[in-house]
């Protein structure tokens, strides 16, 4: 599952999806954030998940989305990749909670938080869908936490060879904390739920949205990459 989560908030974003707001590119900070539900989450669990959802600041708009709810809506947005529904089985769909965070600024730091969550299985981010859709998209290449020099010199290695890649940057995991922490201040008990082995070194940057996403899914399979999140431009 933990794969399998961050791989599928790519492929949701690069088939595109019907949920769509009529709010202009240059004010789209709100960001989706989905909370994937362990296989075996018990009905306690379930429940203080969504309540911890719904005390987040800045968080709106939470849904629960069953299995047979995920399945039908993954095989309508796959519809025109054959190759990719094939697989797709409705036991292997986990329930999970979608809602939007409102403040770009802290969406990382709810994510963070709510992936420490007890009946969380994974936890991932994407810009919310909009019409028009914005001409840029922010990228995080998160390192894992056992990420080796070599590791790391060959995903920058791998960034920098994109096209059309700008504004490339790299964040340790101290500056992540300390970035996250910052923002997170009068926004209740976030910054205080915040810890800072939560944070992950990661590349970011930025680049014209491209639907087919040429070299971005590859990324999740390099040695050293924990996840890989499309985000908006705000984010970073």
């Amino acid at each position: 599952m933990r794969r399998a989560a961050p791989i599928l908030a790519l492929l949701l974003l690069l088939v595109g999806s019907a949920c769509t707001t009529s709010e202009p590119p240059e004010e789209a900070g709100h960001t989706t954030l989905a909370v994937f539900l362990d296989r075996n989450v018990t009905a306690e669990q379930k429940s203080a998940v969504e309540q911890r959802i719904r005390s987040m600041p800045s968080v709106e708009e939470v849904a629960l989305e069953t299995r047979d709810q995920a399945y039908e809506h993954r095989k309508e947005s796959l519809k025109d990749h054959p190759d990719l529904l094939a697989d797709l089985k409705p036991e292997f769909m986990p329930e999970s909670f979608h809602a939007t965070v409102t403040d770009a600024s802290i969406a990382e730091a709810v994510e963070l938080v709510m992936a420490g969550v007890d009946g969380v299985g994974d936890v991932a981010l994407t810009t919310a869908k909009i019409d028009p859709l914005p001409s840029r998209i922010g990228v995080i290449v998160r390192l894992e936490a056992t990420a080796t020099d070599a590791q790391r010199s060959a995903v920058e290695k791998a960034v920098r060879a994109l096209p059309h890649a700008e504004s490339v940057a790299f964040e340790d995991r101290a500056a992540a904390y300390e970035r996250l922490r910052k923002h997170c201040r009068g926004k209740g008990e976030l910054a205080a739920q915040l810890d800072p082995q939560m944070t992950r070194a990661s590349f970011r940057f930025q680049m014209p949205l491209d639907r087919d996403g040429r070299g971005l899914s590859e990324f999740v399979k390099l040695d050293g990459v924990d996840v890989v999140r499309l985000v908006p431009v705000a984010m970073l």
